[in-house]
């Protein structure tokens, strides 16, 4: 509901601006600011809305965060991540990051703009869960698909520069909050959950300000939210002062910049304190709030030492959010939800059904999930013979599949890692044919971080085919050499996308095109020169070793792990990064640890304090 003759009470308190004037419009039911967890031992930080607050209990974060650096079986030091067989990922100081062989860095450009925003807002898929989670609701609200879209920024949803409150979507958490309040207070059984059973005002503002704010409350701002509570009767007067007052609170909090933004406030180069990291774990490897637990821990100064945050990391990432989370990174950084948009012409492909699609991407997800599951890396990705098929899938594969459900199979050395799975193959693919230059575009933008510069006007559409002509051949003669193609196309983008022209447009393997036979030879630059190739598999085979695709695969996961662009800043991180997946084909989950280990994610870099 909306309660217009709240102005200058509770609506006048929201979070009203986007981030670049969070300090001066936040919500200034919060007078106090957000209770800093600040470097050293309760150091005074600026708040938001108002005048400094004295921190509780603020956390140093081990003398040195990341100094023990992360570590590959085999070796020593805090925390253990899933690397295979290498000597391990190590750091002097947080830096020097190294994997076994030593392997010069390919030197991947790192061009991102960081803004080290030291106020990020929630996802709106970590809103869901936060809400969910603190409201003890049986399922997520599914309000959020209704919030204002985020902007693009970055290859991930969780880039820091798209986080931000816009006008509208300030009047989207309003009335979510209104909304479930308003369903909380409504159903005694809700109600019960959410307090505890606790009929105590005081006790619920603290139990459960602490749960919304991550942190506990200060004295200010629970004599504050008294204030909010005794408030309840005058808006609702459901005969029920207490179920007045936590609806008061609830709808409140819930528009709190405290509950809205993850923030890490305090001197640039100083550890994160115990209830940040718990904040920032939390959501990055739960997508949600931290619970109870993990904010004990922040409490009893379990994450106040690097080797303490990756125990915790190390065991959240075994969990089930962990591969979950883990999964939307393989997701966005190859765009599966792109499947969507996969059509086909049904008199070519009387099996296609646009149903279809949904399954590609869950088979693809399965994939993902399965590299991460067993502790592999890029390498694996690139080459790996497993896939996922139902009996309406199994013949795109050339395999004999009964039943619904997707189900491993171990495809023949044709179908080299995820680059040669359907899904992949048929959405770089017209209604018809193939489609060898968004193949090669999407191999070049996703996996060797090249940037291609955009042709100099609108591009008309392919020729049809000549009698006796191929589909490569077309497509050379319209691009290739010669052409004013010739630079992008010729060099880089055809070859690669020739290389799988013996699979349809529904990724089909076919031997014929046009009565001619197929032709997938090419040459691809590598950093040892130019390297021929006949087909899929010595592409992939080339590829999976190539250090410049490593250096972009870890140069996309350390953005997404930082939540942020990565910069020439963090060139020491990639670089070791890329020699510990090339030459230990180190996991996901190692990687991630290891990027968990370091400064950039250990303390407060940038930005405004």
């Amino acid at each position: 509901m909306t309660h217009p003759d709240r102005s200058g009470s509770l609506h006048a308190l929201r979070l009203i601006a986007p981030l670049s004037l969070a300090l001066a419009c936040t919500a200034k039911i919060d007078a106090g600011g957000p209770a800093p967890d600040s470097p050293g031992s309760g150091a005074t930080t600026a708040s938001v809305g108002g005048s400094g607050a004295v921190g509780q209990g603020g956390s140093t974060a081990g003398g040195g965060a990341g100094g023990s650096g992360a570590t590959a079986s085999g070796g020593t030091g805090a925390g253990t991540t899933g690397g295979t067989g290498g000597t391990g990922l190590t750091g002097s100081g947080g830096t020097g990051l190294t994997g076994s062989g030593g392997a010069a860095s390919s030197g991947i450009p790192l061009q991102g703009t960081p803004a080290y925003h030291r106020f990020v807002r929630l996802t709106h898929e970590q809103w869901e869960a936060s809400v969910r989670d603190l409201l003890e609701l049986p399922a997520l609200p599914g309000l959020s698909p209704s919030f204002s879209p985020d902007p693009p920024n970055g290859t991930f949803s969780n880039n820091e520069r798209s986080l931000y409150v816009s006008s509208d979507l300030r009047t989207d958490y309003q009335r979510a909050a209104e909304t479930l309040a308003a369903q909380v207070a409504g159903d005694a059984a809700a109600l019960a959950r959410v307090t505890d059973g606790v009929n105590d005002a005081a006790t619920f503002i603290r139990t459960f300000g602490r749960r919304v704010f991550r942190r506990p409350l200060t004295p200010a701002e629970e004599q504050k939210y008294q204030a909010v509570f005794d408030s309840g009767t005058t808006f609702y007067a459901s005969g029920n002062a207490f179920t007045d007052g936590v609806e008061m609170l609830i709808e409140s909090m819930l528009q709190s910049a405290n509950f809205l933004y993850r923030m890490e406030l305090g001197t640039d180069g100083a550890p994160l304190g115990g209830y940040e990291m718990a904040s920032k774990l939390s959501f990055f490897l739960r997508d949600t709030t931290p619970d109870d637990a993990l904010l004990d821990a922040a409490a009893s100064g379990e994450l106040d030492t690097a080797s303490g945050v990756l125990a915790r990391a190390t065991t959240m990432l075994d969990g089930p959010t962990g591969q979950a989370v883990l999964g939307r990174y393989h997701a966005e950084l190859f765009g599966l939800r792109r499947y969507d948009q996969i059509d086909k012409n049904r008199t070519a492909f009387p099996s296609y059904s646009q149903t279809l699609n949904a399954e590609f991407q869950q088979a693809d997800q399965m994939f993902f999930d399965r590299i991460f599951a067993s502790g592999q890396g890029l390498r694996t990705i690139l080459t790996s013979p497993l896939a996922f098929v139902s009996s309406a899938t199994a013949s795109y594969y050339g395999v004999t599949q009964s039943g619904t459900a997707l189900t491993e199979v171990t495809l023949g050395p044709e179908r080299p890692g995820y680059l040669t799975r359907v899904g992949f193959l048929a959405l770089n693919a017209t209604l018809s044919d193939p489609d060898p230059i968004h193949r090669g575009v999407d191999i070049v933008n996703r996996l060797m971080c090249a940037d291609l510069m955009p042709p100099p006007e609108e591009i008309p559409p392919l020729p049809a085919i000549m009698a006796g002509q191929t589909n490569r051949q077309r497509v050379e003669a319209f691009t290739g050499v010669g052409t004013c193609g010739e630079g992008c196309h010729a060099g880089i983008i055809n070859p690669l996308g020739f290389a799988f022209e013996n699979f349809d447009a529904v990724g089909k393997l076919r031997t014929i095109d046009n009565n001619q036979p197929i032709d997938t030879t090419g040459l691809v630059e590598t950093a040892t020169g130019m390297q021929p190739f006949t087909g899929a598999p010595e592409l992939t085979a080339i590829l999976a070793a190539e250090p410049s695709v490593h250096g972009c695969y870890v140069k996309h996961i350390t953005e997404y792990t930082l939540a942020r662009d990565v910069a020439t800043g963090d060139r020491t991180l990639v670089d070791g990064l890329e020699g510990f997946s090339m030459n230990d084909n180190a996991s996901v989950k190692a990687m991630v640890l290891a990027i968990i280990g370091q400064p950039s994610f250990l303390t407060r870099v940038g930005g405004a304090p």
